[in-house]
């Protein structure tokens, strides 16, 4: 619920954990998850999940969600074309990296339970974090929102009735790095807790600007959370939750990685291509920058029926969120953006989930309710103006889009397991969702023609005749349209529990509605719009336990029939549209194993392989036949270890070593050069020094060992813009961070 930096190389880890019995704590702890909206062991739940507790998050130096990538095959993220603290997730192929509010995710984000609506902002504060899961393919029939390719569930610390408690983290490190952060839990009595959490983080950028020495991708946020416990009766628990985050965040910078000749562009600016020599030297006309204020409050309210336990989660959240950002990277004002979102979202969740026929039938039936207002205006300079060719950082013609969105979207939800035997069980489920979109579009030019000659034409086929005055062009005003959307999704499953292995085998739909393109560069009767997209997934995995529990190994092989998919596409007509760019075949699998051959000592490896392609692609979208789906690389493996060294009464110290690699990235559906990152992988470390009676911890850490350069996000827009441009990862860094609980 807070905006967030999820940094560093993890391995996959525990949630909240059972140690094995018999005081033996050598083995492969149990893992109690809540992916069925109900607490159960992670081996027992029949979904492709991987979780990660908040000490597994600490030790691996996470800061923020947006790199769970590190740690969980077939993920991967991008804080997307801005260049912002947007958190942009793909599952197995299925995302969406586009930040307009006309497009929906397709990977959904829940914290306690309540879906985040927008991608801006959703970077999430792991400080404060208890828990998060992952969940691979659909999970509609077990959520409020739609998830079309999986989920992301974030779990808060819970105030605790038991204790008073207080805890707190300070962390120096490369570039000025500071951060504090730090919770304190007060009992209330009869069952009743409070708990608050607050945190302050900061750092220097890592790219400096060649001809001024400005740093670019900084880091500055703050934010706070307060959440109360109450237990009115002995059968009703009332969870009563807000927060509040600031991100003025100076987000990762842009290169520009080649340019193609264009009438408003200097000769000057073919300058500024990145130097290789050089990787964090930047060009940019503007500093990016972003203001992301978020804000929220929920309350969820359950009660205990005997055989069935209702449940209500309501919520409200807000969003206003500005940022800047330079996207060709020159010191020119060629194609600078400045995005101001406004966004306000209401969620009502009902909930009955209980058990019958003497346990042998678990069951969950739900009803949703979503209503989001989306605000956003767009402005793109992309020309300067000035009849100099020499000088940077001038005034520029513009292009802006206005959109004005209201989404409501209804649903009702359930799913049922039923045990025919102690072994055999049988899983149905079904969503049916209506979703309506309505939109108010307005969109216009703003020339200055005095940048080039007379009867030149401007990068959009628009004449300029006139010199020396300001000409605004609209191309919509007021434009209304609406659009109804409906789906029935079903999901099917079979699973076989023998001893500690389960095996299991299902079907499940996922469903996101379609939407409006909020890009306009032409008057039109109506906004245009594009369809659904829906993924059908088919898995088959097994979850066990071997020897004695010192090893366990999950696997789940998959194949998703990925129909109508919503992809923003490069178009040279209208620059940048979102279509339905076809289908695609996806298949492949992960494997994750844990083993603790000692007690002191343990392993994690996590190995994802997809094989993406679209096929059936509409000629109107382009030559795309064939490619990748953009961010599913083939590969993706994560790799751990730990080792505890007992030093006796002064306490003990823990080595760990981690690694993250993926193979050859694609980021739009075009598969271009300039816009795909080569394979890569990036190495982390921590030694952590914690006194015999876990009150205080130190820790020096290191991540990205090797200094590895690499790109996050690029496109090759040579055709449609004249430019090619790519986002900088971060380089290597170092740091001590110190701890303490009571």
């Amino acid at each position: 619920m807070m905006a967030m930096l999820l940094a560093g190389v993890a391995m996959p880890a525990y949630a909240q954990e059972r140690k094995p019995p018999q005081g033996d704590n050598s083995g492969v702890p149990d893992i109690v998850v809540t992916a069925e909206r109900r607490e159960t062991n992670q081996q027992t739940t029949p979904i492709a999940i991987t979780a990660l507790n908040a000490e597994a998050l600490r030790a691996n130096g996470v800061a923020v969600i947006n790199d769970l990538a590190a740690t969980v095959p077939n993920l991967t993220s991008t804080t997307g074309p801005q260049g912002s603290s947007d958190a942009n997730f793909f599952i197995r192929g299925v995302g969406q990296f586009d930040f307009i509010v006309t497009n929906d995710p397709g990977v959904g984000v829940y914290v306690d339970g309540i879906y985040i609506g927008r991608t801006v902002g959703a970077m999430l504060d792991s400080g404060d974090i208890g828990r998060v899961e992952v969940l691979r393919g659909p999970q509609g029939t077990l959520f409020g929102r739609n998830t079309l390719g999986g989920a992301i569930s974030v779990t808060s610390k819970a105030p605790d009735p038991s204790a008073f408690h207080v805890e707190g983290n300070a962390t120096y490190g490369s570039r000025n790095r500071f951060e504090v952060d730090g919770a304190v839990n007060v009992p209330l009595g009869d069952d009743n807790a409070l708990r608050l959490y607050g945190f302050y983080r900061a750092q220097d950028g890592f790219a400096k600007r060649a001809y001024d020495d400005v740093r670019f991708g900084a880091t500055d946020r703050h934010g706070l959370r307060a959440a109360l416990r109450l237990n009115p009766l002995s059968n009703v628990k009332v969870d009563i939750a807000a927060d509040y985050s600031l991100d003025k965040s100076n987000p990762a910078p842009s290169v520009l990685r080649a340019i193609a000749p264009a009438p408003f562009f200097p000769a000057a600016a073919a300058n500024d291509i990145q130097d290789p020599n050089n990787f964090y030297n930047v060009y940019g006309s503007n500093s990016p920058t972003a203001n992301n204020r978020v804000w929220g409050v929920s309350g969820t309210i359950a009660v205990d029926l005997g055989g069935a336990t209702l449940k209500s989660i309501t919520a409200y959240r807000e969003l206003k969120g500005f940022s800047t950002s330079d996207p060709d990277g020159t010191r020119f004002r060629l194609y600078d953006q400045l995005v101001d979102t406004n966004q306000s979202q209401f969620s009502q969740e009902l909930q009955i989930s209980g058990s019958l026929a003497r346990d042998r039938l678990n069951y969950l039936l739900g009803g949703y309710f979503f209503r989001e207002r989306a605000v956003q205006q767009l402005r793109l300079c992309f020309a300067p103006i000035s009849n100099s060719t020499n000088v940077p950082n001038g005034p520029c013609n513009t292009w802006t889009q206005g959109n004005n969105q209201l989404t409501q979207s209804y649903a009702i939800f359930g799913q049922a397991r039923y045990k025919f035997t102690n072994h055999l069980s049988l899983t149905l489920g079904g969503r049916y969702t209506w979703d309506t979109k309505d939109i108010i579009s307005n969109q216009f030019f703003d020339f200055r023609p005095d940048a080039v000659g007379p009867g030149a034409v401007f990068g959009f086929g628009l004449p300029v005749a006139l010199l020396g005055q300001r000409i605004v062009v609209p191309i919509v005003t007021n434009l209304p349209a609406s659009r109804s959307f409906d789906q029935f999704t079903p999901k099917v499953g079979v699973e076989y529990q023998a001893g500690r292995t389960l095996l299991f085998a299902s079907y499940t739909k996922g469903f996101r509605s379609g939407g409006f393109n909020g890009r306009l560069i032409a008057p039109q009767a109506t906004v245009p719009s594009y369809n659904p997209d829906t993924n059908d997934a088919y898995e088959l995995g097994f979850k066990t336990d071997l020897l004695d529990r010192h090893l366990r190994v999950n696997g789940t092989g998959f194949y998703q029939k990925y129909k109508g998919i919503q992809q923003t596409i490069a178009d040279p007509a209208v620059q940048f549209r979102v279509a339905n760019a076809g289908n695609a075949e996806l298949y492949g699998f992960e494997l994750e194993v844990t083993a603790a051959p000692t007690s002191r000592l343990n392993l994690n490896a996590a190995l994802g392989y997809t094989h993406s392609k679209f096929v059936d692609v509409p000629l109107s979208v382009g030559p795309i036949n064939g490619n990748k789906l953009p961010f599913s690389p083939e590969w993706t493996l994560a790799l751990g270890a730990d080792y505890k060294v007992d030093l006796g009464s002064y306490g003990k110290l823990t080595p760990h070593v981690d690694y993250r690699y993926q193979s050859r990235t694609y980021y739009t559906a075009f598969n271009l050069p300039l816009e795909q990152q080569a394979p890569y992988g990036l190495l982390g470390a921590r030694i952590t020094f914690a006194d015999h009676s876990d009150h205080f911890t130190l820790a020096v850490y290191a991540q990205n060992l090797t200094d590895e350069k690499y790109y996050t996000f690029g496109q090759n827009a040579l055709a449609t813009q004249g430019v090619a441009y790519e986002y900088l990862g971060r380089p290597r860094e170092f740091g001590v961070t110190a701890g303490f609980k009571f």
